[in-house]
């Protein structure tokens, strides 16, 4: 006894819905069901082996856009912003400088590192605020 190709292609997005479930990562559901959906499609009209493949790429391809534009808009909230991007969460405060800057580049110490800046040649000690941050790990600043 054979199995219609149209049930294997809904045991199929079956199958994948489950490994969804089981190791969620939400993109095994899109596939799923388009699989699914070539399977029902398979029921409707007479597709040979090379139709259903190509209405299962079409149904892929418009399930994992769907999905795109279900999920890809949702932006998680943090309550850590900055955790990855310590540098951009400096911007706008003050530190003293530790090394004057000259010809343009100086260090700040924050907290307990020291961080390179460059900006106006100012005197060590001088007062300085964080306006900007050049190449993730240089601090651009103004006088204060």
């Amino acid at each position: 006894m054979s199995v219609a190709p149209n049930w294997l292609w809904l045991i199929g997005g079956v199958l994948l819905g489950a490994a969804e479930a089981l190791a969620p990562g939400v993109f095994l559901i899109w596939i799923g069901l388009a699989a699914v959906a070539t399977g029902l499609l398979g029921f409707v009209l007479p597709l040979g082996l090379e139709w259903s493949l190509v209405a299962f790429c079409g149904f892929a391809v418009i399930a994992v856009l769907l999905g795109k534009a279900i999920y890809g808009s949702r932006q998680v909230a943090s309550d850590r912003p900055f955790l990855n991007r310590r540098a951009e969460a400096l911007i706008g405060r003050l530190f003293m400088l530790e090394e004057p800057i000259t010809q343009g580049m100086g260090r700040v110490r924050v907290d307990d590192s020291v961080w390179r800046v460059s900006g106006p040649d100012l005197p060590a000690g001088a007062c300085v605020r964080v306006v900007a941050v050049e190449r993730a790990v240089i601090l651009r600043v103004e006088a204060a």
